[in-house]
């Protein structure tokens, strides 16, 4: 990122968390440079880019000055998490409260059970905006819609919400499960399978079918069906014990597999084992999200980590812009990177 484009988002996220409140002018150009130890030119640049994304204006020979957004006199963000007790699976939570530190907001946790049984019309005097972790996207769509046909600032953690016009902020999932499949590749193995415990198959939508993407869209596939990943995907969903699971892995020759997430990925790591204490051994294993049980699980799991406490950082940013901005439209998605924990359960792997 250049100079000046950092420079924006320092002052742009001082204005939007309230540091500057409307019509307060701000430094000049050379004090800005100062102050941040960049050129002129550079702050230059950057103020301009905040008058061009309608946050601040110019009075000539006055400075510039905050542009006045909506008012609110309430506060309160509220989060809405399957879990929020916890941040094992997902520590959202950080970036969000590391982002409001030292403003006058303060954040809420909710769980989505509790959350669905709340009069829907009464939010908007409750709360200035809502950070939403759908739990099961198809049957809260109609609380999404709800939600945005009030205008309520609003902002979809971990999925995309198909043609609604409410912005999302995701991990690069499909990057991750093309890096997953990279790392196993290189390590020599060919017949890689994906695991689900999500059938993804039936809309081809989602976290999941990201993830089933990026590995297929790596896997070599020289020598294999191109209907074999698909298959093999259905047929370790539908295993319904270890016994069954270790022996289509056999059947089919599968040296290493990809799996939905990391539950899914220790769940089958350790019914193998109770029917085999050495299979992992001859079987590479990964999983996504980096949970605690992950680094603590023998052997330790590769996984591919999701910057959790990014992806909060990036909601409220993306919140706060809805908060002031009431009459502009807001749908864009945000993509998170990821990157590959690498471990036991690909490295000590015998070929």
């Amino acid at each position: 990122m250049a100079k000046y484009e950092i420079l924006y988002q320092r002052l742009r996220m001082a204005i939007l968390r309230g540091e500057y409140a409307p019509n307060d002018r701000l430094p000049s150009e050379n004090a800005v440079a100062i102050k941040y130890g960049v050129s002129r030119i550079t702050s230059k640049r950057a103020l301009n880019d905040l008058a061009a994304a309608d946050l601040v204006y110019r009075v000539r020979g006055g400075g510039t000055y905050v542009k006045p957004h909506k008012s609110t006199t309430q506060r309160q963000i509220l989060l809405v998490l399957p879990f929020p007790e916890t941040t094992a699976f997902g520590d959202y939570q950080s970036g969000i409260r590391a982002t409001l530190k030292d403003t006058t907001w303060k954040l809420k946790l909710m769980a989505n059970e509790a959350f669905l049984q709340l009069d829907m019309s009464a939010l908007s005097h409750q709360y200035a905006g809502i950070i939403y972790y759908p739990q099961n996207l198809a049957t809260e769509m109609p609380v999404l819609m709800a939600l945005h046909a009030q205008r309520l600032p609003l902002v979809v953690l971990d999925k995309r919400p198909s043609a609604l016009a409410i912005p999302s902020v995701v991990s690069d999932n499909v990057a991750g499960g093309s890096s997953a499949c990279d790392h196993l590749q290189a390590l020599g193995h060919q017949r890689i399978a994906f695991l689900p415990a999500t059938p993804f198959w039936q809309t081809f939508t989602g976290t999941v079918s990201d993830r089933f993407m990026g590995y297929f869209n790596e896997l070599t596939l020289n020598k294999i069906d191109p209907s074999l990943p698909l298959r093999w995907a259905q047929a370790l969903q539908a295993c319904s014990d270890a016994l069954q699971l270790q022996a289509y892995i056999q059947a089919q020759a599968i040296t290493a597999i990809i799996a939905e997430n990391d539950v899914i990925a220790l769940r089958a790591m350790h019914q193998l084992q109770e029917v085999d204490p050495n299979v992992m051994q001859s079987l590479a294993l990964i999983g996504f999200d980096n949970l605690p049980a992950a680094e603590k699980n023998k052997p330790a799991l590769t996984t591919v980590v999701q910057d959790f406490a990014n992806i909060g950082a990036k909601a409220v940013e993306a919140l706060l812009d809805q908060i002031n901005n009431p009459k502009r439209t807001f749908n864009d998605q945000t993509v998170v990177d990821i990157k590959l924990m690498v471990r036991a359960s690909t490295e000590d792997v015998l070929r």
